[in-house]
C-alpha cells in the first residue's frame, strides 16, 4: 500500500471507530528533549542525550516521543484527547473465522 493511501485508510479508519485524530509536523521532533525541550546532543550512534535533565534514548524514540507531545497539545486545544470512552466496539468480526461451531 502506497504511503499517501494508507494514510488516507487511517483517516477513514479513525474517524469510522470514533478515535480524534491529530496531525504533527515532524520537523524538529528529534532534536529537542521530551522533558525539557533543551536541544539534544549526539552520544554515540543514533543515540541523543540532553545536557540539562540527562535524558538519553534512541533518535527514533525521541521523535515518537515528541510527536506524541505535540498531539496530545493539539487535541487539548481542540478539547478531546486520545482516549474516547464513547467509541464504538467492533461488531462486524465474525468469532469463528474457521467455520468451527
Amino acid at each position: 500500500m502506497r504511503y499517501s493511501r494508507l494514510g488516507k485508510w487511517i483517516d477513514r479508519q479513525a474517524e469510522k471507530h470514533g478515535v480524534p485524530l491529530a496531525i504533527v509536523n515532524p520537523n524538529g521532533t528529534s532534536s529537542e528533549c521530551p522533558k525539557c525541550d533543551s536541544k539534544l546532543e549526539e552520544a554515540g550512534y543514533r543515540r541523543l542525550k540532553c545536557p540539562r535533565c540527562s535524558f538519553e534514548a534512541d533518535r527514533d524514540v525521541v521523535g515518537k516521543l515528541n510527536m506524541r507531545k505535540r498531539a496530545l497539545k493539539i487535541l487539548r486545544i481542540l478539547g478531546g484527547s486520545l482516549t474516547t470512552p464513547t467509541a464504538p466496539q467492533m461488531t462486524d468480526v465474525n468469532p469463528n473465522r474457521w467455520g468451527n461451531q
